[in-house]
């Protein structure tokens, strides 16, 4: 019986030693950037949405969905899947993570090699005789202050310009 008890205290011993890590790294904040752009388009919602969520549409206007396998993609449900490769030269995955149909789209883009998180949510509201689209973009940022204003005000241009390309393309302009 001794045994045994010495036996079971020595197996539990060591799975605490094995589970349970001595040496444990210090939590680290880390900074993340939202910037947020709107643009009217004079179309009505569900013009806007067929152009945000058809992968032979939205290849148009989104540079860093243009993976020729995209083409086939219709985003519906949460959990479809879009290739992307973003500015730096990043490459991974764009995953649906809500959909609300004609108003609604959020995905989170997974890079292949984890160095970033970083999430897009497009809003469409009805707004007159067209759509308001608002394009939210929140991501991770590591780098010094003036590389990440630097990348901030890169990352608003690309995203005013999509919206803009967006934009063009719905109103066939």
């Amino acid at each position: 019986m001794a045994r045994r008890v010495l036996v079971c205290s020595s197996a539990i011993a060591l799975c605490f030693a094995v589970l349970v890590p001595t040496a444990r790294a210090a939590p680290q904040q880390i900074p993340v950037m939202r910037i947020a752009v709107e643009q009217e388009i004079t179309a009505p919602p569900a013009a806007v949405w067929a152009k945000l969520t058809t992968g032979r549409n939205l290849v148009t206007w989104c540079p860093v969905w243009k993976s020729a396998r995209n083409v086939a993609v219709r985003l519906t449900k949460v959990g479809d899947v879009l290739d992307y490769t973003d500015a730096w030269g990043h490459g991974g995955r764009s995953v649906v993570t809500f959909i609300a149909s004609g108003r609604e789209l959020r995905v989170a883009h997974e890079p292949a090699d984890g160095s970033y998180m970083c999430q897009s949510r497009f809003i469409l509201t009805p707004q007159g005789g067209g759509t308001l689209v608002k394009y939210v973009e929140q991501y991770t940022d590591e780098s010094s202050p003036t590389d990440r204003a630097a990348t901030a005000g890169k990352m608003d241009a690309a995203l005013r310009g999509e919206l803009v390309a967006l934009k063009k393309a719905v109103e066939k302009k």
